[in-house]
């Protein structure tokens, strides 16, 4: 019995060791890892981009601009216009810029804006389309914490088996009284920045359906 109680308390003292030497890397590991993974959430502005199923990119060629959809918290009347006209010029606009042709007939694939005002709390700086400095000098004001943000959403679709193939969505960004027209046309064009230009086709080569 003597013999079996001293190999149990060796057995069960190199466990100890052995824990006391694993909590010793493992906490700082965690720590570092905790850091590191808030740090980039910070960095992160939007979630959640870009293509979102497979296309023959190189098909496409002519597009249309289906509609603006506002949700959530009531808009205003006027603010509620200048969003869908802004947004159906920044889209076209940006979208003939990348060499695609507007019609509205037998369009390639259409685009869907979408803005939503709803009320968040303390959001993340880097969403805002403003610049990171003006947007933490505001913090100290208490009613930028609990207050109706706007979030824009772009999704463009395969026209014909109208399956969204790409979208991107940015929460949070700007602040429902911040709504002017530069905020609205640079949160636009932020929205649409990574759509790729279109796709110029050799003449000589078969068309691929």
């Amino acid at each position: 019995m003597t013999y079996l109680f001293t190999k149990q308390s060796e057995i069960e003292f190199f466990r100890w060791v052995y824990w006391v030497w694993s909590m010793k890397i493992f906490i700082p590991l965690l720590f570092t890892f905790t850091i590191l993974t808030c740090f980039t959430a910070c960095l992160s502005t939007t979630p959640y981009v870009e293509f979102v199923k497979t296309v023959n990119f190189s098909s496409l060629d002519t597009f249309s601009y289906k509609h603006t959809l506002t949700t959530g918290m009531d808009f205003r009347k006027s603010d509620e216009l200048l969003l869908e006209e802004l947004s159906e010029q920044v889209v076209v606009s940006q979208l003939e810029e990348r060499g695609f042709e507007p019609t509205d007939v037998d369009a390639d694939f259409f685009a869907v804006v979408k803005w939503k005002k709803s009320v968040t709390y303390s959001a993340n700086p880097f969403d805002h389309i403003d610049p990171y400095n003006k947007v933490i000098a505001r913090r100290g004001d208490p009613n930028s914490r609990l207050a109706s943000r706007l979030h824009l959403t772009l999704e463009i679709y395969e026209s014909s088996t109208r399956n969204l193939f790409w979208r991107n969505e940015l929460p949070n960004i700007f602040g429902a009284l911040q709504l002017t027209e530069g905020r609205v046309t640079d949160s636009l064009k932020l929205a649409i920045k990574n759509f790729p230009q279109h796709i110029v086709k050799d003449p000589s080569l078969p068309r691929i359906h």
